[in-house]
């Protein structure tokens, strides 16, 4: 059989009213085989073993992830899951893992390769094969919470970007070696237990040079574009395009393939996992090809971001009208819980729902209504949070939250007169149009904040927003003097913040010295007020503002050395940079628990 993609690791939550789910870590395992029917699962064992060789766990179950056999001939296939669930111990693990048949227990698989799609040089050279065996998968001690890496913006959006760069896969290269790096202090859980991706993952843009039929579509005028219908075949056509980016770019043995294979992961899509700006393009998203792309780049992050592809020759609408029933929305939620911290990811999708619409056409000045998160994604959040504060740990137990919002809720801001000057077409605008910055989407930001003010006063927890989008590193904070804000146990402190971590990007080349300069010059990054007693500002990443560098981030969480009723888990940040070093690191600890009696 043939491998086209994988093996993938996608993180499982790991929280349960069972206090014995403390005692294991699980995880699911994908593979993309070019098998012919869904009904039949491969006679493959999943074994894991561990440094000294011994067999840990074996997993025979494998259930369709993914019916692709509806693709053409070169793309078809299943992708097949298998659950994982390993004992921790009292000290962190590192296994192995390989597929072998039943018939020959012991013996790893070896994969058939797949025939190459073109005749370009990298991609035809005969690589012989051999047994598929993956190692350094790290399970965390007893008690222990995972270590995560954080990134965004894996790829370039044109060819002269690739080219530009001497080594384009220089940071995933670090997090493979940290992560199979021991740490110095023994006590220190090695490695990274969860691989976060904060938005583009994939760079779809070169499909409208690669493909000849929607190359040809990009050059009619606007007017056409808008009008023309979708011929049969193409959303189909569309969808198997995207799956073989995933297989280009996630597979082989380079770049993010080799922490796919060892570390789960969470990913949240943004604009160039479906192309360029999309949610800010106003009237082309409403076009039939348009929506055909966001159908099949949808399908195609089901597949192969989230893991699970249900109902694959279903179109997917986009969370912008109102009227899909149910909401196609991907806003996720995940809780890492341990005895002594509740560690939660709140993903929030910023492009399925993003749009704009006319309030009142029959008015002579019609006002324009500009949203990015969903009406229905709105009510998915709050009744997170909602169930979030009811949990009985509220108030009895440390808990960090980490909300990843693809673009940074604290950038560079440059007001709605620079946006009127991109109007009219100009390619700047929906760039502008995309950030939480931008002058039309600042009251649905200020909702924003407030909501995860409260939610920390509510939940007694730590919010800390990771990011990424901008090409550049930085740090943000935000502060509220809100009455409904302030935390009781705190005395008369009469303010708290939010941290704002940026890490962006792990493979597009950062902004050019003169270009940033010009970014500079027509913005603004002082600190701002905002309503609701609100206030933000940019802090420095080392001696600058902004870290014009390409970067991750290494996110660790600590319990205290010294437990008493007093001490928290605190949440570590820390920048890892390609070519400045910085020591620096973002500390963010919980607030204390309520007085009780």
């Amino acid at each position: 059989m043939k491998l086209l993609l994988g093996p993938i690791l996608y993180a499982r939550a790991q929280a349960t009213p069972d206090p014995k789910s403390h005692d294991v870590w699980s995880f699911f395992v994908n593979v993309f085989l070019d098998s012919t029917s869904a009904k039949k699962p491969p006679a493959l064992r999943l074994c894991f073993r561990d440094a000294k060789g011994k067999r840990v766990a074996v997993f025979d179950e494998a259930k369709p992830a993914a019916d692709l056999t509806t693709l053409p001939k070169d793309t078809r296939g299943v992708v097949w899951r298998w659950e994982v669930i390993l004992p921790r111990t009292d000290v962190a693990q590192r296994l192995s893992y390989h597929f072998e048949s039943p018939d020959t227990p012991g013996k790893p698989v070896t994969f058939e390769r797949p025939t190459p799609r073109d005749n370009r040089p990298w991609s035809s050279k005969v690589i012989p094969p051999e047994p598929l065996v993956v190692s350094d998968v790290v399970v965390p001690a007893k008690g222990v919470s995972p270590n995560i890496a954080f990134f965004s913006c894996n790829g370039a959006s044109r060819a002269s970007d690739w080219s530009n760069l001497a080594q384009p896969f220089a940071l995933w290269d670090r997090m493979l070696q940290q992560h199979q790096r021991d740490p110095v202090d023994p006590a220190k859980t090695p490695g990274f237990q969860l691989l976060l991706g904060g938005g583009d993952q994939l760079y779809a843009d070169s499909l409208h040079n690669t493909l000849d039929v929607l190359n040809a579509f990009m050059k009619l005028p606007r007017s056409e574009r808008l009008k023309l219908p979708v011929p049969d075949g193409l959303s189909e056509k569309l969808f198997a395009e995207y799956a073989w980016l995933y297989r280009e770019r996630w597979g082989g043995s380079q770049g993010i393939a080799p922490l796919l294979r060892r570390v789960p992961g969470l990913f949240m899509w943004d604009d160039h996992d479906i192309f360029d700006g999309w949610g800010s393009h106003e009237d082309l998203q409403q076009a039939p090809w348009y929506r055909a792309l966001y159908s099949a780049a949808a399908r195609a992050f089901e597949a192969f971001q989230r893991g699970w592809l249900e109902q694959p020759a279903k179109a997917r609408e986009p969370d912008d009208r109102g009227v899909v029933k149910p909401a196609q929305h991907y806003f996720q939620t995940f809780c890492f819980s341990t005895a002594d911290c509740d560690l939660d990811v709140v993903l929030l999708d910023l492009r399925s729902g993003r749009t704009s619409r006319v309030l009142d056409t029959g008015d002579a000045h019609p006002q324009t209504e500009f949203t990015v998160m969903s009406r229905s994604q709105w009510d998915a959040f709050d009744a997170w949070r909602e169930e979030h504060r009811q949990r009985p740990e509220n108030g009895k137990k440390a808990r960090h939250v980490l909300v990843v919002s693809s673009v940074p809720l604290v950038h560079l801001r440059f007001g709605p007169a620079m946006e009127r000057m991109t109007g009219g077409g100009v390619e700047l605008r929906d760039d502008l149009l995309d950030q939480w910055e931008s002058s039309v989407h600042r009251g649905e930001r200020t909702r924003l904040l407030m909501n995860l003010f409260s939610l920390a006063r509510k939940s007694y927890c730590a919010v800390t927003v990771l990011s990424g989008d901008v090409h550049v590193g930085a740090r943000a904070r935000v502060r509220s003097r809100n009455p409904d804000h302030l935390v009781p146990a705190l005395g008369t402190v009469g303010e708290v913040f939010i941290e704002q971590a940026t890490s962006s990007p792990i493979v597009h080349p950062p902004p050019g010295w003169l270009t940033f300069k010009g970014m500079l010059a027509l913005s603004e990054d002082s600190r701002e007020d905002l309503p609701g007693f609100l206030q933000t500002e940019l802090l420095p990443v080392g001696k600058e503002l902004y870290l014009r560098d390409r970067n991750w981030l290494s996110i660790r969480l600590e319990r205290p050395k010294h437990r008493d009723t007093t001490a928290r888990p605190k949440l570590w940040v820390k920048w890892i940079a390609e070519k400045e070093n910085l020591p620096m690191e973002v500390v963010v600890e919980p607030p204390p628990f309520p007085t009780v009696g």
